[in-house]
């Protein structure tokens, strides 16, 4: 019998598909807002792994991995909040799928429309959690 938090990622698995864009199809389930605090994670992740890309900087990188980490924590916090019974784990068992995804857009990271949505997306939902600007 699969573990719970298998279980999870495998229920989430078809919301995380159809969402190409941060707003998910009327018929598509809607992410819980710990995946998308996850995805936001993976994004800056993405971000901070371009060595030089799109002119981004040492520092830039480095605040991009620390904005990362914060939107990490906040997922696991999330899911504490939302009921998962294991909330590291449940987020841990995303993020696998999360980091490939967004690792393969990023040399298109600034030039797909998808992926400027999601990066204003993100924007918004980090500023609204005290994520950004930048914490220390």
């Amino acid at each position: 019998m699969p573990e719970l938090r298998q279980l999870t990622a495998i229920r989430l698995a078809p919301a995380f598909l159809a969402v190409g864009l941060p707003a998910v199809a009327e018929t598509a389930p809607q992410p819980p807002l710990w995946a998308l605090l996850a995805e936001c994670s993976a994004v800056f992740e993405a971000v901070g792994q371009a060595d030089g890309y799109a002119g981004t900087t040492e520092q830039q990188r480095a605040d991009a991995s620390r904005v990362a980490a914060s939107f990490l924590a906040e997922a696991e916090t999330e899911a504490g909040k939302a009921g998962q019974a294991a909330p590291e784990a449940d987020v841990a068992s995303i993020m696998g799928y999360l980091r490939e995804r967004w690792s393969n857009r990023s040399e298109k990271l600034l030039s797909l429309p998808s992926n400027l949505k999601w990066i204003a997306y993100c924007g918004d939902l980090g500023r609204a959690r005290g994520i950004l600007p930048v914490r220390q």
